[in-house]
């Protein structure tokens, strides 16, 4: 009897601590305020050897996500801006959440081959959208951030490449600029249209609290594997 009272109580500390804290973060600016370290400036205009637009998500039936959608129309648009001569997108296999996850968090190569890749997809919408198909390319074997811009170093060195404007939305880009910096690339940053600050109705807020917190677990992740 006093473990099942105890356990009560502890259900309902919990459920009024779980409510509690939803509620700040849909009624206060909690979420905005912890997003605001993660952000980067976009770089002072230059040309680079190549622009890398690094995959956001996609799903399984070949539609992009909102994240990659934004990163292509950037990196378009810098294209279109003479930023660079060539447009490179990044990111392997569209999976399930769960297997990215393994892969991402766990390191796991459990990863079963997609129906679609992020980079082709992306790839496919830019040449559709103008952009001249020699001038676009695509790096479809990563899974991760990291390996998105291992990848895009090594590529870089094989074709004799120095520089390189890195695009990736706004939360996404501290890890970017950390992660390219470790691996020694020679970059500037473009993030996407950034709308982190304007976020303020209860279900933005919520998102982006989501968004903000698996950005830290994931710095935290690279930072203990030496990748930042």
């Amino acid at each position: 009897m006093k473990l099942l009272k105890a356990c009560k109580k502890t259900v309902k500390w919990f459920s009024f601590a779980f409510t509690a804290v939803f509620l700040v973060v849909m009624l206060t600016p909690v979420a905005n305020w912890l997003a605001a370290p993660l952000l980067e400036a976009e770089s002072a205009q230059q040309k680079a050897d190549l622009i890398a637009v690094l995959g956001g998500g996609a799903y399984a039936n070949g539609v992009l996500g909102s994240a990659s959608n934004e990163r292509l129309i950037k990196g378009v648009l810098l294209y279109r801006e003479a930023r660079a001569p060539k447009i490179m997108f990044t990111g392997g296999s569209v999976v399930g959440i769960k297997a990215k996850l393994g892969h991402t968090v766990l390191g796991s190569n459990s990863v079963l081959e997609g129906r679609f890749t992020e980079a082709g997809l992306m790839r496919d919408i830019a040449v559709g959208m103008g952009v001249p198909a020699v001038d676009c390319l695509a790096e479809d074997k990563s899974l991760s951030t990291f390996e998105n811009l291992r990848n895009l170093k090594a590529y870089m060195e094989r074709e004799g490449l120095k520089t390189a404007t890195l695009v990736s939305s706004p939360l996404h880009m501290k890890r970017t600029a950390l992660t390219a910096k470790k691996l020694g690339i020679d970059f500037t940053l473009a993030p996407a249209f950034d709308a982190t600050m304007n976020k303020t109705t209860p279900i933005a807020r919520v998102h982006l609290m989501r968004d903000v917190l698996w950005e830290y677990t994931a710095l935290g992740l690279y930072w203990i594997r030496g990748q930042i």
